[in-house]
């Protein structure tokens, strides 16, 4: 309270009280005429106290009074509050204001219930809450922090379903009358080692962002929502922060539309998009387009002896390659080879600058490629879905995740940041829309003009393509896999002459059913499973999770898929159920024909590239790093 009292003021009291002590020392304070010391007392009184009165030093000081009134009041309310809505023996600590409404901590002692079994299952003591409050549903939250006995209980007052959209800060021109209260968090560029920021956090005003490259080299990333949930605002967001970056390229792919794509096509390395299921030529295009980034990752691992990096670096001459794909599903679903292709971008391009942003409906591994793909993800975006539970495939079916539904009341654009190495939902909030609807693309264009000229939007090390049946493609891309197929062939000259066995001449028995793992199965994993398939009495989900060190509803995706490649068969039903292996199909008649010219024992593996699919059909078994090799001979030869 004292700096609130200016020196001058304290100068001026001290020299009219002086002023008049000694007057009234002089003519005494009756003094005639009209006893006018009294007077001036009584008046100088009555001024001060009129002065103090109004002065914000006792102005504060009452203030805090009050406020400290209030709060006691609010604790007793509130401590009256929390036995009715079944949390005896909790105490508030804190209330803290936010833009949406409040905060409280509550804490208890270690006899009491556990805050973790609260928080997990809330709903009922959230409804109380609420209606004690005279709230709706949903505006009530139930939170843990980093110490046990502790929960947060967050309250808002304010619907962010009627809450106007939040333009993007790079939006040209801006469409507001106001100057964007978020533009000090976008520069003009930036690099891609900064974390991108997709949105804000309503409660506090707080960025809400996303890591696409880190110190350790390029991670994965998932946007998960429904139709019209916002993922396309997400994804627009993040080209544009990549296309900011002078050190980073993007490739974009889309397996069902081509809007957006195609608007940010100038300043992609690569844009495929289209109709997978019935366009061939799309499909061939994006499989050569994978295939060609799987070798890019391969090739900028073998630089590292050279630099001495434990991760490729990325520059303005030599950028980090972020990989785009929207509606991943389809792309998984039709064109050959893309799962196996996913599940070794996801798992092998942290030490290539190169990153992945992977957008679908599901998070189940059959729309992403393959369990790697969700096993390497470092960070889901989870919007609004159909179903509750439908978040919970973003944690691989091990975690709770709030729904967003209830958050936004149903209002799109509204995420929340899954973190599956913490196991937590780190941050939630709107995302920024680039551009005034219905005129989004319109405003891209702009921001595409004007970005163009800015850079070469090419990536040096690219592997070369042959795309659309081109020629001067084709022609490089065939002079390349010359190359390659050259180099393979003098590292497996011993192995072809070691590997390869006589073949019967009669007919070949046929393959067991789990001859080959399928996508989306770790091999040891699937492995495991067979034991278990082929055991006398089979397995049921709960045994089979207990084996692979997975839940019952992993264990269950799995078998599901051997039961879908026909490896795998169900008996009985309900908790009943059990799962066998299939029996393989009989041998059919041998069909007759003339006898195999020359010695039979290499007939098959006359070639590296008949090697390679002797292996990969399980024909031939080889040590790990001769099997690489083989599937990048396949590779080649089928791009």
């Amino acid at each position: 309270m004292r700096d609130l009292f200016w020196p001058t003021e304290a100068a001026l009291v001290a020299a009219v009280w002086g002023g008049w002590v000694t007057t009234a020392v002089a003519f005494g304070p009756t003094a005639r005429p009209d006893r006018w010391p009294t007077l001036l007392y009584l008046a100088g009184a009555a001024g001060g106290y009129w002065w103090l009165r109004k002065h914000q030093a006792v102005q504060a000081a009452r203030q805090r009074r009050d406020d400290l009134a209030a709060d006691l009041a609010d604790k007793t309310a509130w401590h009256q509050i929390l036995p009715r809505i079944g949390l005896d023996g909790w105490h508030l600590q804190w209330r803290h204001a936010t833009n949406l409404g409040e905060e409280r901590l509550i804490t208890t002692s270690p006899e009491n219930a556990l805050a973790t079994r609260i928080a997990a299952s809330s709903a009922a003591i959230a409804e109380k809450l609420a209606h004690i409050l005279g709230l709706p549903y949903g505006r009530i939250d139930f939170t843990t922090t980093e110490f046990p006995g502790e929960l947060i209980i967050g309250i808002r007052t304010v619907d962010l379903s009627v809450r106007d959209a939040a333009y993007h800060p790079m939006t040209i021109p801006w469409p507001d009358a106001e100057p964007s209260p978020f533009a000090d968090w976008f520069g003009q560029t930036a690099s891609i080692r900064d974390r991108m920021i997709w949105g804000f956090s309503p409660e506090d005003g707080s960025p809400l962002d996303l890591t696409l490259v880190s110190e350790i080299g390029g991670r994965a990333a998932g946007v998960m929502g429904a139709t019209g949930s916002g993922k396309s605002n997400v994804l627009n967001g993040a080209r544009e922060f990549i296309t900011r970056c002078t050190d980073a390229r993007m490739v974009q792919l889309n397996g069902a539309h081509m809007g957006d794509e195609l608007t940010w096509e100038p300043l992609s390395v690569l844009t495929l998009c289209g109709p997978v299921a019935t366009d061939e030529q799309i499909r061939s295009n994006i499989a050569e387009a994978l295939a060609a980034l799987c070798l890019l990752v391969t090739n900028r691992s073998a630089t590292l002896a050279e630099t001495g990096h434990s991760t490729f670096q990325p520059t303005q001459d030599d950028p980090a390659v972020g990989i785009v794909i929207d509606e991943v599903d389809e792309i998984v679903a039709h064109v050959p080879g893309a799962g196996k292709a996913l599940d070794f971008l996801a798992s092998k391009q942290r030490k290539s600058a190169v990153f992945l942003l992977l957008a679908t409906q599901r998070f189940v591994i059959a729309a992403l490629g393959g369990g790697m793909v969700r096993a390497n993800m470092s960070e889901v975006l989870v919007g609004m879905v159909n179903r509750q539970t439908e978040s919970r495939h973003a944690s691989g079916a091990e975690k709770e995740i709030p729904d967003i539904r209830e958050y936004a009341r149903g209002a799109p654009g509204y995420f929340q940041r899954w973190d599956p190495h913490s196991g937590t939902v780190t941050g939630r909030g709107r995302a920024f829309l680039l551009g005034k609807p219905p005129d989004e693309l319109a405003y891209i264009k702009r921001l595409v003009t004007a970005r163009r000229p800015l850079r070469d939007w090419s990536i040096p090390d690219m592997p070369p393509l042959a795309l659309d049946g081109g020629q001067a493609a084709a022609t490089a891309a065939t002079d390349g896999t010359a190359q390659d197929i050259a180099g393979l062939r003098a590292k497996l000259a011993s192995i072809t002459q070691t590997a390869t066995q006589p073949q019967p001449t009669g007919p070949a028995a046929p393959l067991p059913p789990a001859a080959r793992i399928p996508p989306g199965i770790p091999p040891q994993i699937g492995q495991t499973l067979l034991k278990l398939l082929e055991a006398p009495g089979g397995t049921t989900a709960s045994a089979a999770g207990l084996a692979i060190g997975k839940s019952k509803t992993v264990a269950l995706e799995y078998l599901s898929l051997l039961r879908d490649r026909d490896i795998a068969v169900t008996a009985g039903g309900g908790r009943s159920t059990r799962w066998h292996r299939a029996a393989a199909a009989p041998p059919g008649p041998a069909r007759p024909g003339p006898a195999p010219e020359g010695p039979p024992a290499l007939a098959a593996y006359v070639t590296v590239e008949a090697l390679a699919d002797a292996v990969h059909n399980g024909l031939v078994d080889v040590d790990d790093d001769t099997r690489a090799v083989l599937e990048q001979a396949r590779q080649i030869r089928d791009r």
